[in-house]
């Protein structure tokens, strides 16, 4: 479980920009021209810091999965709750980068200008760069728009992984639709 949500964060963090810059090479990407040049590979220290939160994240699931075992039958009924069970886990891993990255607030959650680095590290194209820094600001406003409408829900269990997840697939796709590349 934890390797496919890996694979699927890895698909998502470096696959969408480099597949579509490839896509757009070949003449497939669609209709729209890209205006931005992604970067074609993640930088090594993203890569090492995504490795060791898997690392983390797999000792976690292994120590809950001991837990469920011991558990009685009426209490594992509980599991079918958890829908989106990779999307938390894949946010949770993203959770662990900004962490390491030191990109989080005091509350655990994504700063903007840590999320702008993060998404630009490597990156030469000044276009590329600005659809960045705009993406950020735009998700950054509605998450912060969120939870000012529902204060609650930053007190949730899972809060902060399902932000860093739902920052990352904001952010992206933001990027994807002002650098021109069609999902």
């Amino acid at each position: 479980m934890v390797h496919s949500a890996a694979s699927l964060l890895l698909f998502l963090a470096l696959g969408i920009a480099a597949g579509r810059a490839q896509l757009q090479q070949n003449g497939i990407a669609g209709r729209k021209s890209a205006v931005c040049v992604a970067p074609a590979s993640p930088p090594a220290r993203l890569e090492k810091i995504i490795t060791q939160c898997q690392e983390e994240i797999k000792f976690a699931l292994l120590q809950e999965a001991l837990s469920a075992l011991r558990e009685t039958v009426r209490q594992r009924a509980k599991r079918d709750v958890f829908s989106g069970e990779e999307k938390r886990i894949a946010g949770c891993l993203l959770q662990c980068v900004y962490r390491k990255l030191k990109a989080v607030d005091d509350q655990g959650l994504p700063t903007g200008p840590a999320l702008v680095e993060m998404f630009t590290e490597g990156v030469k194209d000044r276009n590329y760069y600005l659809a960045t820094i705009q993406s950020v600001q735009s998700c950054l406003a509605k998450e912060i728009q969120e939870r000012r409408q529902n204060p609650l829900i930053a007190k949730a269990e899972g809060y902060t992984c399902d932000v860093a997840y739902d920052m990352f697939m904001c952010v992206s796709e933001q990027i994807e639709l002002l650098c021109g590349i069609s999902p």
